[in-house]
């Protein structure tokens, strides 16, 4: 069972309260040890302590519980949730970065953030609060694995339907309401909107809701939704090695080649890797799409040998026999 701790002066949650719960994505990989395992929840620990600064706050002078890869915090009521949004994150942000770039790659850490208000009562074991339980269901929303999978900064953000409507949309603060896009959550029996944040990267045209694909036309089957997001990851490994795709003009370019259906639907980021990521991901979810990406690929760059290796991790992780007519 978790630790529960109270914080300085035994302050218990009561009423409208802010929370802030994040994980460590991929904690439990089997390329973890314990021993990093340990260095990298110590790190996530003091990262959060000292991102509770830009608040007013260390951690202690909160109510917070352990949760093995994470950690669930409950802020006193008189701090502006705004803050949480801005000055905390964008501290978590920088610790992830000074982290990651001295840690190997079985250390390196990628941290999902989620926060909601709601009101909260400690019955003397733990919290007891439907909005707390709304946050924990956030931070376990797939449009929010896929967002911190993909994000260079190595952090991702989601917020409620309740912070948006309060906070967001209103600009509250240093709060960008640009920064944000709309996605649907479906975790056990919660179904609902919510926002995504990724510090440093402006979001491009993202559909409000994910909209229905047509049926997949006979003998070209779409994406399968079950196949897991490191495949998706080993193809934009492999476009990034092609100098053109990692230079945002180039992405406008191969963009501007797929079909309007395609083109339109596709969730630009400003940042490389995740660019490419929905590039991918979307061209995948409409028949034929994944050819026509491969097409316009080799149009622009011709046969070289980082093409023919993408075109041999598509076939080896992503094609169905079916599909495998192009190569």
């Amino acid at each position: 069972m978790e630790a529960m701790r109270p914080g300085r002066g035994r302050w218990r949650p009561e009423g409208t309260c802010s929370f802030l719960v994040c994980d460590i994505a991929g904690f439990s990989d089997a390329s973890r040890g314990d021993p990093v395992r340990v260095r990298v929840r110590k790190s996530m620990y003091e990262g959060l302590d000292r991102s509770l600064a830009g608040a007013g706050l260390r951690l202690d002078d909160c109510y917070h519980e352990d949760r093995g890869d994470g950690v669930m915090v409950v802020m006193p009521p008189d701090v502006k949730t705004e803050l949480l949004l801005t000055a905390v994150v964008g501290r978590l942000r920088a610790e992830v970065r000074h982290h990651n770039e001295a840690a190997s790659e079985a250390a390196r850490m990628r941290l999902r953030v989620a926060v909601n208000v709601g009101e909260a009562e400690a019955d003397g074991r733990g919290i007891v609060s439907t909005a707390l339980t709304h946050a924990f269901r956030l931070l376990d929303a797939a449009p929010l694995k896929e967002a911190v999978a993909a994000a260079e900064t190595g952090i991702a953000l989601i917020v409620s339907r309740r912070v948006y409507e309060d906070v967001v949309r209103h600009g509250r603060g240093l709060v960008d309401p640009g920064d944000y896009y709309q996605v649907q959550v479906k975790v056990k029996e919660t179904c609902d909107d919510a926002w995504i944040m990724v510090p440093g990267a402006r979001p491009g045209r993202v559909p409000a809701v994910p909209e229905e694909k047509e049926p997949a036309a006979e003998g070209c089957e779409a994406y399968p939704a079950d196949v897991p997001v490191a495949e998706l990851f080993r193809v934009v490994d492999g476009l990034l090695e092609i100098p053109r795709l990692r230079a945002e003009r180039g992405r406008d370019q191969l963009v501007a080649a797929l079909s309007l259906e395609i083109a339109g639907a596709v969730p630009r980021s400003a940042e490389a890797r995740a660019d490419l990521y929905a590039i991918v991901r979307t061209c995948l979810d409409y028949a034929g799409g994944l050819q026509q990406l491969l097409q316009a690929v080799q149009g622009f760059v011709g046969e070289s040998m980082a093409v023919r290796r993408v075109k041999q991790t598509i076939a080896r992780s992503l094609l169905s026999p079916r599909d495998d007519a192009w190569s």
